[in-house]
């Protein structure tokens, strides 16, 4: 990488970009783990596996978990995506951890929590977490914490009053 960031500072006369200051090791790993997080994981038909490798790649993950396959968790981070035990993500849930002008902030899922197909979890400026068997609504957009024992549905979110479920 040390070639890359002269390359760049005598011969094109730029700053080097931000990963000329990786070791080699770093510039290779995060490529690779973008394909598997995206490509690869999504697509296998099998939980466990699905749930294994997840694992690898640096996310915290409980026991009795299931993820959807088509799901997208974001990975500049992953250990800033904490999954407990006994949650059910349904198929095709994305989780951001991230965005323009943001820092990098954590997602919680508590124990217990049911999130339905096609919702969206942002973590926004503060970090969100969803609180202990709470349940997220098929397509709906997450963008604050959810409280434990929840009901919350659409876009955004809001939390079912009691004459709804």
């Amino acid at each position: 990488m040390y070639l890359v960031r002269l390359f760049y500072t005598y011969v094109l006369h730029k700053t080097p970009p931000y990963y000329a200051h990786y070791p080699l090791w770093l510039a290779i790993w995060k490529p690779l783990r973008k394909f598997i997080n995206v490509i690869i994981i999504p697509s296998i038909p099998f939980n466990t596996v699905r749930i294994f490798l997840y694992r690898i790649i640096g996310f915290k993950i409980g026991k009795n978990v299931f993820i959807g396959m088509k799901c997208y968790m974001d990975d500049i981070d992953p250990s800033m995506t904490i999954i407990k035990d006994d949650v059910t993500i349904s198929y095709g849930c994305y989780f951001a951890c991230h965005g323009k002008n943001q820092p990098h902030t954590p997602i919680l899922i508590e124990s217990g929590v049911y999130i339905g197909m096609r919702s969206n979890i942002m973590s926004g400026k503060n970090g969100i977490t969803i609180g202990t068997n709470s349940i997220i609504g098929a397509g709906s957009l997450v963008l604050n914490s959810i409280a434990p024992d929840t009901t919350a549905y659409g876009v955004p979110a809001k939390i079912a009053s009691c004459g709804q479920s």
